[in-house]
C-alpha cells in the first residue's frame, strides 16, 4: 500500500478548535507520519463568529510550522499544504475570489462545510453557486448532514451537480450513531471521493488513518483504497479534475 494523504485536518495551531500550539501541531504531524500519512492539507475552520482568523495570520503560522517540521528527520519527508474548511455562506464564492478564504493547496477545490441541519435545497444552492463560480466543492464530512442521511439519490444528485464527497475516517469504523452505516453505504456505492481524519488533537479526534485504510481495502479493494486515499488527493494538489 502506498503512503496516504489527509485533505481535512485541524493541525494548524491557534486558529480554530484544533491544535492549541506549535508543539501540539508537531505532535499531530508525527502521529500522522506513524499512521502512514505523508501529504497533508491543513484546513482551519472559517466560520464567522467562531473561527475567522485572517489569511495573513493563517499563512504566517503555517510557514512557522513548516519551518519547524523541516528540522525533524521524519517530518521533513512530509509535504504540507494549506487550505480552509469554509462554512458555507452565500458570499463564499466572493471570499474565495478575493482570497479572504483559501482553496485547498491553491487549487480550484474548496472544502465546504454545511450546517448539520441544512436542507437539501440549501446544499444544492451552495453547490450551484460554487460550481458556477469555477470552484470544485468538496462537501466536508457529508455523513453528518442530517437531511442527507440515508438518501442516496440526493447525494448522487449533488455529485452530478459537481460536488465531491468527503467522509471522516472514524465514521467508517467507529459506531457513531446515525453516521457509520451511512458513511459505509456511501463507500460501498462508490460515492466517496475522499476519506480524511478531520483531526483536532492527539487524543480527542486523533489523526487516525490506518484502521480506515484497512476497512476501505477490505470493503472495496486495494484499487479503491488507493484512489480515495492517494490518487484523488493528488488530483487536488495538481488541480486536476476527478472523474465523477
Amino acid at each position: 500500500m502506498r503512503f496516504f494523504s489527509d485533505i481535512h485536518c485541524h493541525v494548524l495551531y491557534g486558529v480554530d478548535d484544533g491544535s492549541r500550539d506549535i508543539k501540539q501541531s508537531l505532535g499531530m504531524l508525527l502521529f500522522m507520519y506513524e499512521e502512514g500519512i505523508r501529504t497533508v492539507i491543513m484546513t482551519p475552520h472559517f466560520r464567522v463568529g467562531f473561527a475567522d482568523a485572517g489569511r495573513d495570520v493563517i499563512t504566517e503560522r503555517f510557514e512557522k510550522l513548516k519551518a519547524a517540521a523541516s528540522t525533524d528527520e521524519r517530518l521533513s519527508q512530509m509535504k504540507l499544504y494549506l487550505g480552509s474548511e469554509v462554512h458555507y455562506y452565500p458570499s463564499m464564492a466572493g471570499w474565495l475570489d478575493e482570497g479572504i478564504v483559501l482553496t485547498m493547496a491553491g487549487s480550484d477545490y474548496v472544502l465546504t462545510e454545511f450546517a448539520y441541519t441544512a436542507s437539501l435545497r440549501e446544499i444544492e444552492e451552495g453547490i450551484s453557486l460554487l460550481v458556477n463560480a469555477g470552484y470544485h466543492p468538496v462537501i466536508a464530512h457529508l455523513e453528518r448532514c442530517e437531511n442527507l442521511t440515508g438518501k442516496m439519490d440526493d447525494v448522487y444528485h449533488l455529485i452530478e451537480m459537481g460536488a465531491y464527497v468527503q467522509v471522516n475516517t472514524e465514521s467508517l469504523y467507529k459506531r457513531i450513531l446515525g453516521r457509520t452505516p451511512f458513511a459505509v453505504q456511501l463507500l460501498k456505492n462508490d460515492m466517496v471521493h475522499f476519506v480524511a481524519t478531520d483531526s483536532h488533537g492527539l487524543r480527542h479526534r486523533a489523526p487516525l488513518m490506518m484502521d480506515a485504510a484497512r476497512f476501505i481495502e477490505k470493503c472495496c479493494g486495494r484499487e479503491a483504497c488507493e484512489r480515495i486515499l492517494c490518487d484523488n488527493p493528488l488530483a487536488i494538489i495538481n488541480n486536476r479534475i476527478i472523474d465523477i
